[in-house]
């Protein structure tokens, strides 16, 4: 999915997944998750991970729930910040529902979400010239955002005006090497890309468009950022900063044992990279990186190990349920040709191609 939106190969007719392809992808996530169930409820050493289970505070177990739903509304939110509020926000919850639930069933590192909202967005009939820039700066602002966390809290953390043990290593070079990445992805947007007629051949051709793509993608996530709205800063600090608190809300029910603030975000950050692993939810990956830097940063590994599983519960479930709901919507909503014209129309004037 993400090489037709880089080639610029989604047309109208492209469909989105199949109610039996979808099934298919909840049931191996499904699977994953049985045998990691199987495996915290027998193999020896975990007692402690089990014990904690059977103690946890329901009340709090609420709270991660309820910080893991702000997550996914605050997605939705930036979602229609990125379409310039040219959709309303029924649509907008069913294309960022869609696209969390496809981060989830996909193994793409979280790439897959804003690679099936720009098949989305055309097969609505909006210009992939239009749909694919403005998917890609979603992706981008996203993780951004992320990689700023690590910049302020590296440096707080770093410089002991927040509480924390970890030596620069694990505090300013996390710090620095998101500032890097940052500068980095942000100097593509003066990428020079010729118009590609001279590429010959499939290699070069994916790369020319590829390059155009990530170009396209920084200067909208720029320009949209320079227009402040609130959806879109809101948005993605909310998606992130309610992850975060789910996770913390999680260690609170079963007892705490995590570390400071600082070093708490700096380990759920750079935990996340597990998520790169190809399995159905980055199940297996995710959590061993999260609970192996939570660990690092001096969390109590069994308070890490049920407070990670617990989230996790969340994390995956509510964007597999509410996408499933709104693939339904969405596909009903496609065969209406009336409004896939009007929205078409509404980018078309709006927001001609750049």
């Amino acid at each position: 999915m993400l090489l037709a939106v880089a080639t610029q190969e989604l047309t109208p007719s492209a469909d989105v997944p199949s109610s039996g392809a979808l099934v298919r992808r909840v049931l191996g996530l499904v699977a994953v998750i049985v045998v990691l169930v199987l495996v915290v409820g027998i193999l020896p050493g975990l007692e402690d991970v089990r014990q904690r289970f059977g103690r946890a505070d329901p009340a709090w177990l609420a709270v991660t729930f309820l910080c893991a739903l702000g997550s996914t509304v605050s997605y939705v939110a930036a979602v229609r910040g990125t379409l310039s509020r040219q959709i309303a926000w029924r649509p907008a919850w069913n294309l960022g529902m869609a696209e969390q639930g496809s981060n989830v069933l996909l193994p793409t590192g979280g790439v897959g979400g804003p690679a099936l909202g720009a098949l989305l967005l055309r097969r609505a009939g909006v210009p992939i010239a239009v749909a694919a820039p403005r998917s890609a700066a979603l992706f981008l602002l996203t993780s951004a955002t992320s990689f700023a966390a690590i910049i302020v809290f590296g440096t707080l953390t770093g410089s002991g005006l927040l509480p924390g043990d970890v030596g620069w290593v694990g505090t300013l070079l996390p710090a620095g090497l998101a500032a890097l990445a940052i500068l980095a992805v942000a100097s593509l947007g003066a990428l020079s890309v010729s118009d590609g007629s001279g590429s010959h051949g499939r290699i070069a051709v994916w790369r020319h468009r590829v390059a155009g793509l990530l170009r396209d993608g920084v200067r909208k996530a720029i320009e949209l950022l320079r227009t402040g709205d609130p959806l879109i800063i809101g948005g993605c600090i909310g998606y992130l900063g309610f992850d975060i608190a789910s996770v913390g809300a999680a260690f609170q029910a079963f007892g705490g044992g995590g570390p400071p603030l600082g070093m708490f975000v700096l380990a759920y950050t750079l935990g996340q990279v597990g998520a790169l692993i190809p399995t159905p939810g980055g199940v297996g990956g995710t959590e061993g990186g999260l609970i192996g830097m939570f660990a690092l940063y001096g969390a109590d590994a069994g308070a890490a190990a049920a407070a990670v599983l617990a989230y996790r519960v969340f994390q995956l479930g509510l964007p597999t349920i509410f996408g499933l709901l709104a693939f339904g919507r969405i596909r009903r909503r496609l065969r209406d040709e009336e409004q896939t014209a009007e929205l078409a129309a509404r980018f078309e004037r709006d927001d001609p191609p750049t």
